[in-house]
């Protein structure tokens, strides 16, 4: 388990770098997100900037697997891949914002397992 999305809708970030080739314009590229954990929590996501307006993805409410309270013992696993047109990224840097936005008690939390940007094919 890499981080923990706190109920004080914690952002996790992270860059991705496309530097050996340029950005496929036409492409769609995959942004595949593992939950390691959910308990009632949500997840969104956006790419280079996280104003909600501009959210990628929602997943809604998700998770009642009681694992945060288990000691983040791991739950259910939650796959998601999330398409990312080519024209909304640059070359070298390209921001991912996760979000968790429920806040309504410390036991609304996500958890992730990994996160990866795959390249179209």
């Amino acid at each position: 388990m890499k981080e923990c999305f706190t109920n004080e809708g914690k952002v996790i970030t992270r860059r991705n770098h496309v530097e050996d080739q340029t950005v496929n314009q036409a492409g769609v590229y995959k942004l595949c997100v593992a939950l390691a954990s959910a308990s009632l929590g949500e997840l969104q996501v956006g790419v280079d900037n996280p104003n909600t307006n501009s959210l990628l993805f929602l997943s809604g409410l998700i998770g009642r697997d009681n694992s945060i309270a288990r000691h983040e013992i791991l739950g259910l696993l939650w796959l998601y891949s999330i398409d990312i047109h080519g024209a909304i990224l640059v070359q070298w840097d390209n921001t991912v914002y996760l979000t968790q936005p429920r806040n309504a008690s410390p036991f609304q939390r996500l958890m992730y397992d990994y996160i990866r940007l795959e390249a179209p094919h």
